[in-house]
């Protein structure tokens, strides 16, 4: 996936995670704001457009939105490199508000389950969160993501 594509594809996957729980906290709006700030593989990404479009797309299509970008996640066709880096970026957004939710768990483990990195891999790079890169519940043998999300405003 070239880098534009690839940045905006960041986004949209930090977003929905952000979102997957119901919940668009603050903490997590600031650390993604934070990434494309500091992070090299947003250099040159302006955010404020897609995010608050992403935030309001997901609020108005709730699971359906969430299922549209894991369809789109299977059709992607990243690099070894590209998969680790959106694991990070969402890692980076689930412990931002200091909660991991089950929907993020759930989420995750779709995601993960839709890539070719190993479990290996996954924890040698992200040791620190064993505890949700590991599908315990086997959240990733599902097809779709399945939860209802609303949001409270």
């Amino acid at each position: 996936m070239n880098t534009d594509k690839f940045q905006q594809f960041l986004l949209q996957s930090a977003v929905t995670m952000m979102a997957c729980d119901g919940d668009i906290d603050k903490e997590e709006v600031a650390e993604i704001k934070n990434m494309a700030e500091n992070e090299i593989y947003f250099l040159g990404f302006d955010i404020d457009e897609p995010l608050t479009k992403g935030i309001d797309y997901i609020k108005s299509k709730g699971k359906t939105a969430v299922n549209e970008y894991l369809d789109e996640l299977t059709k992607s066709h990243l690099n070894d490199q590209q998969e680790l880096l959106l694991i990070e970026v969402l890692l980076r957004t689930i412990v931002a508000d200091s909660k991991v939710e089950d929907n993020e768990v759930k989420f995750l483990q779709l995601v993960i389950s839709k890539l070719s990195v190993d479990q290996e891999t996954l924890i040698m790079n992200f040791p620190k969160h064993i505890n949700i890169l590991i599908d315990f519940n086997n959240y990733g043998l599902h097809e779709e993501f399945t939860e209802e999300i609303t949001f409270e405003n």
